[in-house]
Parts: structure tokens; C-alpha cells; sequence
């Protein structure tokens, strides 16, 4: 574990205050059961339509001997930043969240969500995959990632200025996932604000922030079309990931043959599952804005100037990661970002 993870103390003693909550996916007789945290609902599509059924799988393939309880908007206590280390700790076994919260533990990551890393959520999440071992498993030694995968790509939402050209981008606060993509954004010329999903409504509602950075697959989870007046689709972003991980410890812990279920039924498959989903949300995100809200798209002319503006940005982040230790040229050139 390094020094960052180490010297968290958050959430830890809302762990035992929270044992009689969240919802237990087993039978009766289920002898392991295994803790997923998460800062979403359970009404939220990944919730819904890929780690509840993956619960069930679970559940009925080991035969009652395996189960899942889950934790949503994060019942175990804390904040969402803090979901992947309160795994790590154990105060869960499982959690869903966004290495991109806590960028500064996943500079290999951060990485992936360069711009023009991915043409799909699909994509994206098979490049992940395909260049896991060699330069990503370094970053989560104290996890079994179950599921590793791209959302779809970024949208620009804004309640007051339309977004139609790099011009109108400069000065705006806008919400950002991560610091990764905080970079882009001070590329472009705006001013990042970093924050979680779950705060965007409120805060672009009042103003605090401009516009948000987030995939069109969130607008219908957080209701973000009930705020924003303006949606800017295709400019060319990178892309959020998002993480499954359990307890590196907690795993290794398990008979041979509920590991073996777990690994048969995690990996490439489930990702590509929730990659998958939130493209399919993304499209029906897009369809719900164009009913009485301005969608927008930037021309093939526009798109290349905004990819233009991040040639240095990409050069940046490749040269601290060397100037760190890391295998950055090697990841970037792998995803062909190179100039």
C-alpha cells in the first residue's frame, strides 16, 4: 500500500454503524458474504443491469455458498473519493467507484483518459485489458479488479452558455471527474472544479460551476436534463473509467472454487457488459435531451482545432510520467497518442 493509501483515516468508523444497512443479494443459507460499496443508488443503471445480475450469478452458480450485499450511496459512511481505500482497508469488499477520484493513486490510469484514447466505450475498455498486466496491475496491488471499463464519451453541459466552439470555453468553471481530466479543461482554457456526479445538479442549478464534463449516459441517473439547457456531444474528450475492485486479501481468502467462479465471471466479459450499458444509456440520455433541450455538435473543422489544443497537453503528461518513474511513453505510444 503507499503512502497516500496509508495514511487514510477517513470512513473507517462509520463501518460498524452501518452493518444493519444495505441489500443482501443471497439465500439464506450463504456462507461467504462479500460487501459492495458504492456511491450510486441502487436504481442506477450499472447497479441495475450489471452488478446486481452479476450478485445474482453469484449466488445461484456457487450454489448458496457465495453471496453479495450491497452498500449504496455510501452507506458504509464517508465520501466517494474515498471508496477505493476503504476497500483496501477493508471496511469493504468490493467497491464501485472511479480511479479517477483519487487520480494522484492511479497515475497509470489517469493516462487511459487522455484525448482520442478510445472511439467507444467499448474500445477503450478492450485497450485497458489488452495493456493491463504490463502497465495498469501496478496500481492495484491491494485489489482483485473484477471489472475495469470506459464509460461513453464526455459530454459538455451547461445551463446558461451554449458550448459551440473552443472560444466559448475559455473562463467557464466547469465540472471535472478527475484530474486527469481537470488537465484538459485548463488545456482548452476553462477552469476545472473537481466533484462528484452526485453533486453536479445542485451546483450547476446555482451556478457554482458554468457547465459539467460527463458522459450523456449520467444525464438521466443524476437528472442532469431537468438543469442543463445545452449539451455539447461529440467534442473530442477522454474518457472517465470506472472500477470494480474487492479486497485483494478478502479474495485470495476464499475457497479455490469460489475464486474460480469469481474469476470466470469478471474480467474482459463484465466489463465490456458495462461498457456496454452505458452506451446504451448514453443513447437514450442523448434522445431525452433533444425533446426540449439544444444538442449540439461540433463540425469535423471545430473538432480538429480542439484536438489541436491538447498536442501539448498529451506531450505534458507524458514527460511527468517518465520525469516519475513511470512507463508513460510506453502506455501512450501503445494507444498510438503520440506525435
Amino acid at each position: 500500500m503507499n503512502a497516500t493509501r496509508r495514511t487514510f483515516l477517513g470512513g473507517a468508523a462509520a463501518a460498524g454503524a452501518a452493518s444493519g444497512l444495505g441489500l443482501s443479494i443471497q439465500p439464506a443459507w450463504a456462507a461467504d458474504e462479500l460487501k459492495l460499496a458504492t456511491f450510486v443508488p441502487n436504481t442506477h443503471i450499472i447497479m441495475a443491469k450489471v452488478l446486481t445480475p452479476w450478485a445474482e450469478k453469484l449466488a445461484k452458480e456457487s450454489g448458496g455458498k457465495m453471496s453479495v450485499r450491497m452498500f449504496p450511496s455510501m452507506q458504509l459512511g464517508g465520501k466517494p473519493p474515498e471508496l477505493y481505500r476503504q476497500m483496501a482497508r477493508g471496511i469493504s469488499d468490493i467497491c464501485f467507484t472511479l480511479p479517477g477520484y483519487t487520480s494522484g493513486d492511479f497515475p497509470m490510469m489517469a493516462l487511459t483518459e487522455l484525448p482520442g484514447a478510445a472511439e467507444s466505450g467499448a474500445d477503450g475498455t478492450r485497450k485497458m485489458w489488452q495493456h493491463f498486466d504490463k502497465f495498469l496491475a501496478r496500481e492495484f496491488t491491494e485489489a482483485k479488479v473484477v471489472g475495469l471499463w470506459n464509460s461513453d464519451s464526455a459530454a459538455l453541459m451547461s445551463k446558461n452558455k451554449p458550448i459551440r466552439t473552443l472560444e466559448d470555453m475559455r473562463g467557464l468553471k466547469i465540472r471535472t471527474p478527475s484530474a486527469a481530466q481537470s488537465a484538459q479543461l485548463i488545456a482548452l482554457g476553462a477552469t476545472p472544479i473537481d466533484m462528484p456526479a452526485n453533486q453536479i445538479y445542485n451546483n450547476l442549478d446555482r451556478g457554482v460551476v458554468d457547465a459539467a464534463m460527463i458522459p450523456m449516459s449520467a444525464a438521466i441517473d443524476f437528472k442532469l436534463i431537468e438543469v442543463a439547457r445545452y449539451f455539447t456531444l461529440n467534442a473530442p474528450l477522454g474518457r472517465s473509467n470506472f472500477l470494480v475492485a474487492m479486497n485483494r486479501g478478502r479474495y485470495e481468502k476464499l475457497p479455490a472454487d469460489m475464486r474460480k467462479l469469481i474469476d470466470a465471471t469478471t474480467g474482459l466479459q463484465l466489463s465490456l457488459e458495462g461498457a456496454r450499458v452505458y452506451d446504451e444509456q448514453s443513447d437514450a440520455g442523448i434522445a431525452a435531451a433533444r425533446k426540449d433541450r439544444e444538442v449540439i455538435e461540433l463540425d469535423a473543422k471545430e473538432r480538429k482545432r480542439w484536438l489541436a489544443a491538447f498536442r501539448n497537453h498529451i506531450d505534458e503528461r507524458v514527460n511527468e510520467g517518465e520525469k516519475a518513474g513511470l512507463p508513460a511513453r510506453g502506455l501512450v505510444g501503445a494507444y498510438g497518442l503520440l506525435g
